[in-house]
Order: C-alpha cells, then sequence, then structure tokens
C-alpha cells in the first residue's frame, strides 16, 4: 500500500505520499530461476523476474506438497510438507536479489569505504595496474525501475593520467543459486583509452557469503586472445550518481510546484499508481541519488522597479548571487528558479540557460505567469491540469540540465562538447511519451500525451543518463550545442509563405569516415496559394548559402564545384507542394569541409527575393576510421581533386585523384565511399565521353562507351544493394544514377538489362517513399523499354 513519508519529497512533508518501489508496477526486483536452468537468454520465461517483492524479509509462500520419492503409503522424511516456495510445480528455484546500481574498485584495498560483506578483495588473478593508480566505476542496470540492460565501465588513472568509458549490453542474466547472480555482456561503445578496458566481454557476479543477501561482487573483461582480469568491487550505492537541487522562488511568482498528486487528474494512464510525484523521485527512478538543498528560498524583486521579466544574463546573474553551490566548475548539483516571466512574455513557459559564462547547463528557470496555466476549454480539473503542467515543465527543463535533448531533436541534436565528445546517435521519438517530449506535438495534442504518459523518460533518454559517459551529463561539464526553451507553438519570424529544409534521407545521422555527405535540400510553399518558383534555384548552386561548423567551431561556407546561370523561368508551386535539390557538401572549392571524424553543423539559406529564407539546422556525426587502411587512404582521398572527381560522377583527366578511388574500391570495399567512388569511376565508360585533347591546338575527342566494362560495377554498386546505395548517394542523384544506367543499356541493346535496372529503382522509390510523380516518371519509362 501506498506510504506517506518525507522521503522524495522537496523538503519534509509528512502527508507526501509515496508508493513503496516493490510495489511499483514499474520496477522489476531480483530474479528467481529455476534450477538446472543454466545460462539461458536474457531474463527467460518463466525464469524472468519475479512480479512479487523479493520474498526476503517477507513471508514464503503458503506449502505445497513435496515430491516424495518413494510410493505411498510409508513414513515421511518430514512431519508436514516442506515449505520451499516454487515457481511452477515440483521445481526447485534459485533466489537472487536485485543488484542494479554503482559498485567501485579501489587498487588499494584499504581506501575501500564500509560495505556489507568481506572488506578486502579476493586475490585477483590477472594483471592490475600499480597500488593506489587505478580506479574503476562499475554502473550495472539490471533491475529496479526502468532497467535497461546495461553496464557501464569507467576506469580513470592517475599516472600516466588517462581515462576510458564503456558500455556493454546485456547477453545473459543468471540467477545460479541463493543470492548468487551472474551478468554478462558484450561491449557496444567505446570512449578514451581502451588499453585500460581489454576486451569485449565483461561479467558481473554477485555472491553471498556469510549472511543472507550479497556480500561480494567481482567485474571480469575477457576476450579472444587476452588473459582475463578480475576485480573485487564494494558496493557503493543503488543509484548511477548522486545530484543535489536547489529550488529558488522569486517573490512575485507562485509558490513552486515541486510535486504533484498522480493522481488528481482523470486524463491518466489507468494503471498509474496513485502517489504524490517529486523532483526527487522522478529523478531517483531514472538513476540519481537526489537531494534537496535547504538553501532554496525566495528572492527579492522589489529592487527590480517596473521591470518585471526576466532576461537571461539577470537569471545567470541572480543563479551566481542566490544559489548557494554556483562554481564555475562541473558539479552534480542544478539551480531551479520559479519566476513569474521572462522577457519573451507568455509564450515561453521555461528554459535551461545554458550559454552563460563557462560552464553551462547549471540553471534552469519556470515561468510561473506564462501559457503552461492555460487550461485547455472543458477541462475536467483545471487546477489540476495546471499543477501537473508545471510540474512537467519543470523537471522537463531539468532534464535539458542532464544533457537531454527535445525528443523530436535527437537526430539533430546528439549530445557533445566538442572535440573527443562523441555520443552514439540518436533517431528522432516525435511520438514518445516523455518528459523531454511536448505535449502538444504528439498526434492528437497533450490529452493524447498524458493519457499515455507514465511520468518517465524514454529507454534511449535513460541510457545516455545512467551510462554514458559522465562529462556528457555532469552539470557544467560538457556544452550544449543551443538553448533549451520551452516555448508555446508560433508563427515563424519570416513571411509564412515558405519553409526550407535540409536533410540527409537517412534514419540516423551518422557518416563513416571517408564517406562523402550528401544533403538534400526542399523548398515548400506553406502560404496557401499558388506561389512563383524557379524550379530548379535548389540545385543551380547560385540561390542558396550553405555554412558547415565542425564542433561548435567557426562556420566556413560551402561553394558548388559549378554554378549554373540560367535563364530565369518561373513556374508555378501549388499550396502545400515543394522543390528539391542535392548537394555533396563535402568537398567545396576551398578543399574539404568535412573530413575528420566529429560533430559538425550544417545550416542552409536560400534568397527568395523578398526574403532570406533559413533551413533547420541538421547535425551529423562522422565516425572514426574502421581500420588501418582507411587511414592509410585519407592523405590522397581528401584533396580537392578527388573532391571534384566525386562532385562531377567522373573525371579521367585527374589520373591521380581516379587512381585514388581505385584504392578505395580495392582497399575499403565495405565503406559506404566505395559505392561513390566505383560510380565516378564507371560512370563515363556509359556514354561516348567527350574530351579536349591536341595541347595548343585542342580538339574535341569522344572516347566510345564501355558498356560492357561498366555493367558490372554499376550493377553491383547501385542495383545489389539498393538501400544501403540510396542512403548513402541521396534519393536524387542515387535515381538519377539509375536512370543513367537504364538509359545506357538501353541504348547498348541490353533492354533486359534496362528493364531490371527501372525495376529496381521502382521498388526502392515505393519503399523509401519518393513522390509518386517521379515513380509515375520511372514507370513510363520502363513501359517505353519493356
Amino acid at each position: 500500500m501506498p506510504k506517506k513519508t518525507g522521503a522524495g519529497s522537496m523538503g519534509s512533508d509528512e502527508n507526501m505520499v509515496v508508493v513503496p518501489d516493490t510495489e511499483h508496477p514499474d520496477f522489476v526486483d531480483g530474479r528467481i530461476d529455476a534450477q538446472g536452468a543454466g545460462a539461458g537468454p536474457m531474463m527467460p520465461n518463466p525464469d524472468g523476474p519475479d512480479p512479487r517483492p523479493f520474498p526476503f524479509p517477507n513471508p514464503l509462500p503458503p506449502p505445497r506438497p513435496f515430491p516424495l520419492p518413494f510410493p505411498e503409503p510409508g513414513p515421511r522424511p518430514f512431519p508436514q510438507p516442506f515449505p520451499f516456495p516454487q515457481p511452477f510445480p515440483w521445481q526447485p528455484f534459485n533466489f537472487c536479489g536485485p543488484v542494479s546500481g554503482r559498485y567501485r574498485y579501489y587498487s588499494r584495498p584499504t581506501l575501500a569505504p564500509p560495505q556489507p560483506g568481506p572488506l578486502f578483495p579476493v586475490p585477483i588473478p590477472g594483471p592490475i595496474m600499480p597500488i593506489n593508480l587505478i580506479f574503476i566505476t562499475v554502473r550495472v542496470d539490471v533491475d529496479r525501475f526502468f532497467p535497461q540492460n546495461r553496464i557501464s565501465i569507467e576506469v580513470n588513472r592517475r599516472f600516466p593520467r588517462s581515462s576510458a568509458h564503456v558500455i556493454a549490453e546485456v547477453t545473459s542474466d543468471t540467477c545460479l543459486g541463493l543470492f548468487h547472480r551472474r551478468v554478462q555482456a558484450t561491449i557496444s561503445y567505446r570512449d578514451g583509452d581502451a588499453t585500460l578496458i581489454p576486451g569485449d566481454t565483461v561479467t558481473f557476479e554477485a555472491t553471498r557469503t556469510t549472511r543472507r543477501g550479497y556480500g561480494a561482487y567481482t567485474l571480469t573483461l575477457s576476450g579472444p586472445g587476452i588473459p582475463s582480469r578480475t576485480y573485487a568491487l564494494s558496493f557503493e550505492s543503488q543509484y548511477f550518481d548522486a545530484v543535489e537541487f536547489e529550488v529558488d522562488q522569486v517573490d512575485n511568482a507562485d509558490v513552486p510546484t515541486t510535486s504533484m498528486d498522480s493522481a488528481a487528474h482523470p486524463n491518466r494512464p489507468a494503471d498509474l499508481p496513485a502517489e504524490t510525484l517529486s523532483f526527487t523521485n522522478v529523478y531517483q527512478r531514472a538513476g540519481f541519488d537526489v537531494t534537496t538543498s535547504h538553501n532554496g528560498g525566495v528572492i527579492p524583486v522589489a529592487g527590480a522597479g517596473a521591470n518585471g521579466t526576466w532576461s537571461d544574463g539577470e537569471m545567470h546573474n541572480a543563479m551566481i548571487t542566490h544559489w548557494s553551490r554556483f562554481a564555475n566548475n562541473p558539479n552534480w548539483a542544478l539551480w531551479v528558479l520559479f519566476a513569474r516571466q521572462h522577457d519573451q512574455g507568455r509564450g515561453l513557459g521555461g528554459i535551461m540557460f545554458d550559454d552563460i559564462g563557462p560552464n553551462h547547463r547549471q540553471g534552469t528557470a519556470i515561468f510561473t505567469d506564462s501559457f503552461i496555466q492555460d487550461v485547455p476549454a472543458g477541462d475536467a480539473n483545471p487546477a489540476a491540469w495546471r499543477q501537473r503542467m508545471v510540474f512537467w515543465t519543470a523537471v522537463h527543463e531539468m532534464g535539458h540540465a542532464f544533457n537531454l535533448a527535445h525528443a523530436w531533436q535527437k537526430a539533430l541534436s546528439i549530445a557533445t562538447g566538442g572535440p573527443g565528445d562523441p555520443w552514439i546517435p540518436l533517431a528522432n521519438e516525435p511520438e514518445s511519451r516523455s518528459f523531454m517530449n511536448y505535449p502538444f506535438r504528439v498526434s492528437g495534442g497533450q490529452a493524447a500525451f498524458f493519457a499515455d504518459f507514465r511520468f518517465r523518460f524514454t529507454d534511449t533518454e535513460l541510457q545516455f543518463m545512467r551510462h554514458a559517459p559522465r562529462r556528457f551529463v555532469q552539470m557544467g561539464n560538457s556544452n550544449w550545442f543551443a538553448n533549451h526553451n520551452f516555448e508555446e507553438p508560433k508563427p515563424s519570424m519570416q513571411s509564412g509563405n515558405w519553409t526550407l529544409a535540409i536533410r540527409p534521407n537517412r534514419e540516423v545521422n551518422q557518416y563513416a569516415f571517408l564517406e562523402p555527405v550528401k544533403v538534400e535540400l526542399k523548398l515548400t510553399n506553406t502560404s496557401g496559394v499558388l506561389q512563383p518558383v524557379e524550379a530548379d534555384m535548389l540545385q543551380d548552386g547560385r540561390h542558396i548559402t550553405l555554412l558547415v561548423a565542425r564542433n561548435e567551431g567557426p562556420a566556413r561556407q560551402w561553394q558548388p564545384f559549378v554554378t549554373q546561370c540560367h535563364e530565369n523561368h518561373w513556374d508555378g508551386l501549388a499550396p502545400g507542394a515543394s522543390i528539391y535539390g542535392q548537394h555533396m557538401i563535402s568537398a567545396t572549392t576551398s578543399g574539404w569541409l568535412i573530413d575528420e571524424p566529429g560533430f559538425y553543423q550544417i545550416q542552409a539559406a536560400i534568397d527568395m527575393g523578398n526574403e532570406i529564407l533559413v533551413s533547420n539546422v541538421l547535425r551529423i556525426h562522422v565516425m572514426p576510421a574502421a581500420s588501418v587502411a582507411e587511414t592509410k587512404l585519407a592523405p590522397d582521398y581528401f584533396t580537392e581533386d578527388v573532391g571534384r572527381v566525386l562532385a562531377f560522377a567522373g573525371a579521367p583527366e585527374l589520373g591521380k585523384a581516379t587512381d585514388t578511388l581505385r584504392e578505395v574500391v580495392a582497399k575499403a570495399p565495405a565503406n559506404p565511399a566505395a559505392t561513390h567512388a566505383e560510380v565516378a569511376l564507371t560512370t563515363p565508360l556509359l556514354r561516348d565521353y567527350k574530351q579536349l585533347v591536341g595541347g595548343d591546338t585542342p580538339k574535341v575527342q569522344a572516347t566510345k562507351a564501355k558498356i560492357d566494362e561498366a555493367r558490372p560495377a554499376q550493377m553491383a554498386a547501385l542495383v545489389d544493394k539498393p538501400d544501403a546505395a540510396a542512403a548513402t548517394m541521396g534519393h536524387i542523384d542515387y535515381f538519377d544514377a539509375l536512370d543513367t544506367l537504364a538509359t545506357a543499356l538501353s541504348v547498348a541493346g541490353d533492354d533486359k538489362g534496362a528493364i531490371k535496372v527501372l525495376k529496381s529503382s521502382i521498388a526502392t522509390m515505393k519503399k523509401r517513399g519518393v513522390l509518386p510523380s517521379v515513380i509515375a516518371e520511372t514507370e513510363g519509362k520502363l513501359d517505353k523499354t519493356g
């Protein structure tokens, strides 16, 4: 039953009702596995997490008949049935309690903090670092609230100073006996010095010693060709990190809403427990040991005079003055200010002001005189709606301080603090029921959102908060790329007649090393009336301005290798219709703009005559080299001539660049760059290729098409793996290349080959959602060829 407690509240409110962890439907307790089940798959059924509270110290279930090894009648070995609990008839089973939390290894045992079980580690069979030079933190995440089935390991070495961080995905989780649990995982993410965490397999084991419950913990690192390393761990906390919140209130603002009744509003999930939710228990369930500062208070506003609204700078100054933990250095602490209104007015409900001073993400503000107080007409419980909305806004802005992006921005805003700070690229989650989404953005609006909202973060957000390198998450550490405001939807500051979008036509904005980056521009008529437009203004290179910046550094302007100057011809674009253009932006006339691993921001602008239209910011991640061969190819590959050959889909006169692309095909065939290289090398062979020859008296000379030579390479690059080719080449260039190949085959008399190419093109278009008009055009070519 829910209990009244001060725990989990912002203060000592004894009337708060919190559902105990083991009774909460979102809580996963320990494991009960049948004896003899073996390692088995992760969380097998029926040997999965026990849905009941763990049986110790709770009473055991009612007795069940014990299977006797001798027939009736006769003496029984026990005066009554044996009371050992069983998950299903006649099969005994093993008990294991929850193990999620933070563990620590110290290279000198005397530094270990008090813990249940032996003080001194067990002997370590593998090699270890010298005494007192290495510290290991292990975060195990397999039960309790919202388990992510991950183990992350953080290693810090003092001399020579270096660090490493890995995340491993759990592959098996087995209860081997009474409080004897083994979890195995495979490393899927690395950051830092890889030599500190060798191998690819992680094994965490918790065992019972002389008392009830666990008493000893070990971590083993292993992998092919390396000796295993085993470390004895000390249990530190069931939470992954500790954080402190301090709440201040401007005296003309409403009283801070730091908690809410989850059952007060009728629009909620049917099985959501009725309890008091607070900042504390929301972030505890996200994995943090939350404490609330007692230094929070009321900030007087009398000296402000008529200026009753707040700017970002004023909030920053208030944080310096009133936040007891303020410091310009990383700190697991966060300031939350409840103020009346921002300078922008009622359209801004909350903000995480993160770009002032050398250390970001330390302060958030909630504005109580804003649209978050505007209850929808006819709402069943206006007071509860307001309380919920203010509480949600506060937790949302606090989430930004943990470096979480908006749900619909994940693919565009991968967390990074600068060079060497990559995180796993994510896909957008526009329909997610998360604190990081906007209720009014989902299908069905805020009513649909809260009907399914369980007051939690999504799995990808929890994985980031719990397991990403801690500099990404800790307040005041890695910077974020932009402000995080919670704003009321409002019309664009531009005319509203047009929208310009830039996109890569792939699910995740991640590119391989050497892979050319191609982006598509989309201009849409949003005016509601027919608008005149130059149909090729996105493709000709002279209307657009495109900027590329690496790791939040200075922006560099991309220039096309060719600019088309054509006669002005205006076409009518219907309401809702769009025109498109595509460009390879990795290289420009001044060299390569995207030639190193890391994060890049890309933005475009176009001159519409009466306004400058600006696109969204596209954020991409370029992976490190996947092989030594790719690294060795880089100096010859990242040249202006190679860029030109790729941009023009072939330039035979640039012999050295052409030879480099042949090496890419031969030495890095799995890299998407090989597809671009193969197309560039063979496209000139599909037609009679004109060249200027003759030195001082040049003349045009055509080299005859070599269809038979080009066909195998083109088919392998474009047709054999159509989805991969379309993703790396972009829709416009990919389908143009297929059309060029089909035309060349048809001209050469290979109608069968041309039909195969056109059919593949149509199938891929339909799968990838290409415009029906484009599909119909290709189907018409197929009909003529057939």
